[in-house]
Parts: structure tokens; C-alpha cells; sequence
């Protein structure tokens, strides 16, 4: 009996995890509330240097980004 209400009490799916962007790129998911992706709506990236940018609300329409940092260093993602 104990293992069954284990069971319901468990969550159903574990969080979203992000994986880390390759080394030299940038990355990340941007987030839309619309299919035709026009509204930006949230974000979760990783700039060159490493650092996370969280923002917005992440859900609806997602997009993948990544792109090479070149020996400039371009800006945040």
C-alpha cells in the first residue's frame, strides 16, 4: 500500500533541463506565443563567455539557437 501512494505522489515528468551549448558557440531556446514565431515572448541562452540568460515565460513555440563565437566575441545571445 505504501508504494502506491509513493507512486501518486511521484511527478509525472522530471523538470526541462538545458544542456550546455558546445564549446565556441552560443546557444539556447527562445520561446514564442505564436507558431508563426513573431511575438518573442522568453528565452534560456548561454553567451559566449558562459553566462545564463533566463527571461520571459517559456512555453508555447520554442526555437534552438546556436551560432560560433568568433575571435571578436560577439554579444549576448
Amino acid at each position: 500500500m505504501l508504494g502506491i501512494g509513493a507512486a501518486l505522489l511521484a511527478p509525472t515528468a522530471p523538470a526541462q533541463a538545458y544542456g550546455a551549448c558546445a564549446a565556441g558557440t552560443m546557444c539556447g531556446w527562445l520561446y514564442y506565443s505564436d507558431a508563426a514565431r513573431t511575438h518573442q515572448q522568453g528565452g534560456h541562452t548561454t553567451n559566449c563567455q558562459g553566462v545564463v540568460l533566463d527571461w520571459g515565460i517559456k512555453s508555447g513555440y520554442s526555437t534552438f539557437i546556436s551560432q560560433g563565437c568568433g575571435g571578436d566575441g560577439p554579444g549576448p545571445v
